[in-house]
């Protein structure tokens, strides 16, 4: 089995944007009890890892919100319970407005090798309705000044923002990557998480693209991304060989990860359990019985099999050929039929063994999705 990774939630965050649906909260009230708390899960599941870790991935909120040495802490909690391998890879997510040069050198100094910047945009109009707290000239420079001091640095878009064009999208991606970033992941906008949007939509429908128009601008990136470098390797990731990120193909994969804090999703291979979803309540069951899971789900068999072809689509490289034809085999006929006609549309392709999502298969990979269900 692969080596364990780990994922540790920090809800904080300088300011809630209106299109956020992660566990979050603006400010740091209850940061102590929350550490303490994520130190206490930590311990308490000590047993759960077989080998060391090879990656630890800081998510949120706003890793970079809260000081670097709750990140070198858990860090160094994280490798005294479990271990971590040589050259693990640890990643933190940051906003640019958090990262002056200070922070990002206690960041590197704090063990973070990897530094993955949300900037959805570098077009201040855009930001502007994303309530993003930065505007483009710092992320920019942020971007800039991480790469030149971090081995690997990762930065986030969005398509879909009111207003975005073919143009100002590849404006964004063209100064990420002239800014040195060796990886670009591509979002949707998801509307409906943010009310105020939803209702701009209705008011000013000519401020968004439609399903067509962002099916080309997720092509443009593709294109562009290619041409300078960075092969898609996930159907919303972009990266030069050897800076993919370790972590999340863990989860694109089935490899084992733990999860700790509010709201964290482990899972062991075949076992997922996931944390309470309230910061009061995760931390008042971790201080009473060490953990904090409120549900568990059992991926085995079919569903297993089903699981394993689903999330190994996702990726550029593909499945066995093997693995979807026992996939295949568990699905009603009619679902069966639907998915050889995905392959005689052109959404899928055969080449030496493995079957992938064509170019086109990836803008309706959804249609390919929902039969592995």
């Amino acid at each position: 089995m692969s080596a364990p990774g780990a994922y540790v939630h920090v809800p904080f965050c300088a300011h809630r944007c209106a299109y956020c649906s992660f566990v979050a909260q603006a400010g740091r009230e209850g940061e102590d009890a929350y550490f303490e708390a994520v130190g206490l899960e930590i311990r308490a599941r000590a047993r759960e890892a077989r080998g060391p870790l090879d990656t630890v991935y800081f998510g949120g909120g706003t890793p970079s919100f809260v000081g670097p040495a709750r990140i070198e802490g858990v860090v160094r909690l994280l490798g005294e319970t479990f271990g971590l391998a040589p050259g693990a890879e640890v990643t933190a997510e940051g906003n640019p407005d958090d990262l002056d040069d200070a922070r990002l050198e206690a960041l590197r100094a704090a063990g973070v090798g990897r530094l993955s910047v949300g900037v959805q945009s570098l077009v201040d109009g855009e930001l502007a309705w994303l309530e993003r707290r930065h505007d483009a000239a710092s992320a920019r420079s942020a971007v800039s000044r991480a790469a030149a001091l971090f081995p690997k640095v990762s930065a986030d878009l969005m398509i879909g923002i009111p207003g975005q064009t073919r143009g100002t999208l590849l404006a964004s991606l063209d100064g990420l990557l002239g800014a040195g970033v060796g990886h670009v992941s591509v979002y949707l906008l998801e509307l409906e998480k943010a009310p105020r949007l939803v209702a701009l939509r209705r008011e000013e429908p000519g401020l968004f693209a439609d399903d067509d128009e962002m099916a080309e601008m997720w092509e443009l990136v593709d294109g562009r991304c290619e041409a300078a470098g960075l092969p898609r390797y996930e159907v919303s990731n972009w990266a030069r060989p050897g800076e993919e990120s370790r972590h999340n193909l863990k989860y694109w994969t089935g490899a084992p990860t733990l999860a700790f804090g509010v709201a964290a999703h482990s899972f062991d291979g075949r076992v997922r359990r996931a944390n309470s979803g309230s910061t009061t309540e995760y931390a008042r069951r971790v201080r009473e019985g060490g953990t904090a899971f409120v549900s568990e789900e059992v991926v085995e068999g079919e569903a297993a099999v089903r699981e394993r072809a689903l999330l190994g689509l996702r990726l550029s490289a593909g499945i066995p050929e093997r693995l979807l034809e026992e996939a295949s085999a568990s699905l009603a006929p009619s679902a069966r039929a639907r998915l050889r006609e995905c392959g005689e549309a052109g959404l899928l392709e055969r080449r030496d063994g493995r079957v992938r999502l064509t170019r086109r298969g990836v803008l309706l990979s959804n249609e390919v999705f929902s039969l592995l269900v």
